[in-house]
C-alpha cells in the first residue's frame, strides 16, 4: 500500500461502502485497495495468532469480544462476532495445508479507522473461498453466505509471498441506533 495516502483511501472506503459496497467488474479491485487502507493505516488495531484447531472459533470470538469493548464499539459485537467465527471456522476446516495431527496456525487481525471496522484473517491454503448454496437442510456450506449478508463488503487474495490466502471483512459503524 506504499505511495498511497490513508486519508485518501480510507475516505474512497467510506464513499465506497456508502454507496452498497463494490460490484463484481473493474472497480472491483479499486474498492478492495480503498478497503484494505483500513487494516493498513488503522487507528486501533489487534491481532491474534491461533492454533488451527477446534478451539480456535472460541478463542477468536474471545479476543474480538474483548477488543471490540475496550475500543467502545459494542454496537457492532454482534455482526463482528458472527463474521469473526464463519472465517476462522472456514479457515479451521478449509483452510489447512498441513494434516491433522501438524501444528498450523492462522492469525484473526481486527482493525478501526473512520468508522469502519476491518477484519482479516489469514490461513495458509492459496485456494480462495468461494461462497456455495447447499440444500436448505444442509448442516454446513452457509459460512460465506453469512459473511456476505452480514459484512459490509468482503473479499479475499493470495499473500504476496505466496504462504497463503487473507479473507477480508468489512463493517461501517451504523448512522443510526437500531431499533429493540
Amino acid at each position: 500500500m506504499t505511495g498511497r495516502s490513508p486519508v485518501g483511501t480510507a475516505a474512497a472506503a467510506e464513499s465506497l461502502m456508502g454507496s452498497g459496497g463494490w460490484r463484481e467488474g473493474a472497480g472491483m479491485k479499486t474498492a478492495a485497495l480503498a478497503l484494505e487502507a483500513v487494516i493498513e493505516h488503522a487507528e486501533l488495531q489487534s491481532s491474534i495468532s491461533l492454533s488451527s484447531d477446534d478451539l480456535a472459533p472460541r478463542r477468536a470470538r474471545a479476543f474480538t469480544r474483548t477488543k471490540l469493548a475496550e475500543w467502545s464499539l459494542d454496537v457492532l459485537v454482534d455482526r463482528v462476532l458472527l463474521i469473526v467465527s464463519e472465517l476462522v471456522t472456514n479457515a479451521r476446516c478449509h483452510g489447512r495445508t498441513k494434516p491433522e495431527g501438524l501444528s498450523e496456525e492462522i492469525t484473526l487481525k481486527i482493525s478501526y479507522q473512520n468508522a469502519v471496522v476491518g477484519i482479516e484473517l489469514e490461513d495458509n491454503s492459496r485456494q480462495l473461498p468461494v461462497p456455495r448454496k447447499g440444500p436448505t437442510g444442509a448442516l454446513d456450506g452457509r459460512g460465506l453466505c453469512l459473511v456476505a449478508a452480514e459484512a459490509d463488503a468482503w473479499t479475499s487474495c493470495l499473500k504476496p509471498d505466496g504462504t497463503g490466502k487473507r479473507v477480508l471483512a468489512f463493517l461501517r459503524w451504523p448512522s443510526t441506533p437500531s431499533a429493540v
